[in-house]
């Protein structure tokens, strides 16, 4: 049974959020306590979040939060009075239940709230219970039924009338009398077992295990029940589905997908919940384009009514939800919305003093001194305009910890599905930046989360016999240089094995054995990204089917971003993210240039020299034209034949050229342009989804007198110049 939110209660909203962040230390707190029982306020704090977030829940009418959380603070109140002692596994079943808790508070976020705790929530108490009754400590059965009435009568009492029958309800399942559970009846859902028995090709390519995964998902289960990892699996593969098909087939492939995607979400996210006919529903529009890939067999049949709309699943969200999520999409920080409106005041302020010169204007015989005062209200105006523009980048802006929370509990959940320990680390969550690069990073850094459980990550016997702990360790630490967004993810596993790399490349045909015999292990170890390279010796739910790290390199590229590795066998593996901060209109300072007509404009900070360059200076090599600058050997190229306004790429009718020395991470190179007009500050509109084809050019620039000039871009530029630089 569940309960519809108000999504109109700020206090509500107020406390998940609160409580989703206070949950997200509890771990590396009690580790913490584990470690050094001496560390009373490690242990304190924890049972104080635990204990206010029972509080409050009881509050607001979230029974199951509620009483789950009661049961856990019951266990933290005896370990901090030292009743109970704190062992390893106690330690990883009480981070579980903060994993538990965290996912009970967002659904509720999710609008909807269930009034009896799960099987799995009562089975995750009762290893806590027989965890602390091992350990020595614990409570008897009668005294934990009497810490339970206790709390029933204390939640009485508060109600201020008494409501029999729910508390007769609650102390049954606290007590084990779980004899509710719901039972579905057996669907045929022939349809997804069917595919398992097909083979699937797209573009030639062999996507069969990622066509079974999917269907996979869609089993409906035998014992009758959805779970909410279920849920989370079919979105998984959907997801994998999608980006697959962007990549290797067409984009109504992809488009069918996502709207698969989007009614599974509609269908979870009611209080309808998931049932064995609605799922039917979303599997009939996966199955339309998974037929188009069979090659071999023919087609798998839908029934007439799973092609029919659910009602359910084609109803959109209520406006008052759509509110509530907009709502809620950004916390503003104070401190810069002070900042952003005395920003706004300074303005109004050069504002009218502008208004003063120009009346004073109109009726002086003399502009000299008028002249001279505009150009100062002309330099403060450009400066609070600046201002102006950092406060309202600022506003967009959102700490990384509202992405980095999810992956700690995932992981330790995905660790514990392989018999595997992982401790997670995190690093940076205060960091903020842009809220749509926040959800860019979202798919990439679940790839590799779930890669790390599943891949680096040891079994605990496998690390007892390297020497080392039980417990792998993760580390994702965040943090922003001047121009991106850096992500590190850092595991103590098993690392990359080269030799197994380059061994697997061979089998697959990669490169010519040559080749591979020849490259270094780092270069062997990037082979990881390519399309369908996969180490893995079976398919699991997680990983194996050869897609993933591929997806993820395209997925980063995508914004102009990179994506490095570093393994070493035994030690561990490093994975480095960056992208560019970018957002929709940016202010930069850039380098005014001419060529023909036209005029362009160079990134101040991809400029290393302006220069000139004499014809003589300039050699050939290999059909590459080439000079040296200051001891090292760079490529010539005409900027006019980048823009294609002149396609001779002629450098020898002029002895003398004007030349800008530009650099990124693909490299450097000289542009000879026509003239150099200067220094500029400018607005620059992205260009991203009007000219998706013009890599070249990463903007249009807004220019005085309402002229306009293209920004180049000059890692694209590069990066044509070096093909064999660019993995």
């Amino acid at each position: 049974m569940t309960t519809t939110v108000n999504p109109n209660d700020e206090l509500l909203l107020a406390f998940i959020d609160e409580s989703l962040h206070s949950i997200h230390g509890l771990a590396d707190q009690i580790t913490a306590y584990l470690h050094d029982p001496a560390n009373a306020d490690s242990i304190n704090g924890v049972f104080r979040t635990v204990h206010s977030i029972k509080g409050n829940a009881g509050f607001f009418g979230l029974s199951v939060v509620k009483k789950f959380a009661h049961s856990v603070e019951n266990t933290l109140d005896d370990i901090r009075n030292q009743k109970l002692s704190l062992t390893e596994d106690l330690n990883r079943a009480l981070i579980d239940s903060f994993d538990r808790i965290n996912r009970l508070l967002q659904e509720v976020e999710q609008n909807e709230i269930r009034e009896e705790l799960a099987p799995e929530d009562v089975s995750l108490l009762e290893r806590i219970t027989e965890l602390s009754l091992e350990s020595g400590g614990g409570c008897s059965g009668e005294e934990a039924l009497l810490r339970e009435l206790q709390g029933l009568a204390e939640e009485m009492s508060a109600a201020g009338f008494p409501e029999s029958l729910r508390w007769s309800e609650k102390l049954a399942q606290l007590i084990g009398a779980n004899e509710e559970e719901a039972n579905s009846d057996e669907s045929s859902a022939i349809e997804p077992k069917d595919v398992l028995k097909g083979r699937f090709e797209i573009a030639g390519e062999d996507v069969s295990p990622l066509v079974h995964s999917v269907a996979e998902a869609f089993i409906w289960p035998e014992d009758g029940s959805w779970s909410d990892e279920r849920s989370g699996l079919v979105l998984d593969r959907l997801a994998d589905f999608s980006m697959v098909c962007r990549l290797r087939g067409n984009s109504s492939d992809q488009q069918k997908i996502e709207s698969a995607v989007k009614d599974f979400k509609v269908i979870y996210e009611s209080p309808i919940g998931i049932d064995e006919g609605l799922l039917s529903v979303v599997w009939a529009n996966v199955a339309l384009v998974i037929e188009r890939f069979h090659p071999e067999e023919e087609p798998v049949e839908t029934t007439s009514a799973s092609k029919e709309p659910s009602p359910e699943a084609a109803a959109p969200e209520t406006p008052a939800a759509q509110q509530a999520k907009r709502a809620r999409s950004i916390r503003v920080n104070e401190n810069h919305l002070d900042r952003f409106l005395d920003d706004v005041s300074a303005l109004f302020i050069t504002c009218e003093r502008l208004k003063d010169v120009q009346c004073r204007m109109a009726v002086s015989e003399t502009i000299g001194e008028l002249v001279e005062e505009l150009r100062q209200i002309n330099v403060t105006f450009s400066t609070q305009a600046n201002e102006l523009q950092k406060s309202v980048v600022s506003l967009r802006k959102v700490p990384v910890r509202g992405l980095l929370a999810k992956f700690p509990p995932m992981a330790r959940k995905l660790a514990s599905d392989f018999g595997k320990q992982i401790d997670v680390h995190i690093e940076g969550e205060e960091v903020e930046v842009d809220k749509s690069l926040i959800e860019d990073l979202d798919s990439p850094l679940t790839h590799m989360i779930r890669n790390v459980a599943d891949h680096a990550i040891e079994t605990p016997e496998e690390r007892i016999k390297r020497g080392v702990g039980e417990a792998g360790n993760l580390w994702i630490k965040a943090e922003t240089t001047r121009t991106h967004v850096v992500i590190t993810i850092r595991d103590d596993g098993r690392g990359i094995d080269a030799s197994r790399i380059r061994q697997k490349a061979i089998d697959k045909k990669i490169l010519p054995v040559e080749q591979l015999q020849a490259m270094p292990d780092a270069e062997v170890i990037d082979l990881i990204f390519h399309p369908g390279f996969s180490t893995a010796e079976k398919i699991t739910d997680v990983s194996g089917r050869g897609v993933g790290m591929d997806v993820v390199r395209t997925t980063i590229r995508d914004h102009d971003g990179e994506v490095h590795v570093e393994s070493a066998v035994n030690q561990g593996t490093t994975f480095t993210i960056e992208i560019p901060i970018r957002q929709a209109v940016l202010v930069i300072e850039g380098l005014l240039v001419g060529v023909k007509e036209e005029q362009f404009v160079i990134p101040f900070e991809n400029i290393r020299e302006v220069m000139e360059i004499g014809s003589d200076e300039i050699k050939t090599c290999h059909g590459q034209p080439m000079t040296i600058v200051r001891g090292e050997t760079v490529s010539v190229v005409s900027l006019a034949e980048q823009m294609e306004l002149d396609s001779s790429g002629r450098w020898e009718e002029k002895s003398r050229h004007a030349a800008v020395q530009v650099a990124s991470k693909q490299g450097s190179a000289c542009l000879l342009v026509d003239r150099v007009i200067g220094k500029r500050k400018v607005v620059v509109n992205d260009l991203q989804n009007v000219l998706e084809n013009c890599n070249r050019i990463s903007g249009v620039a807004q220019l005085g007198g309402g002229h306009l000039s293209l920004v180049i871009s000059v890692p694209e530029i590069v990066k044509s110049m070096t093909p064999s630089s660019v993995v």
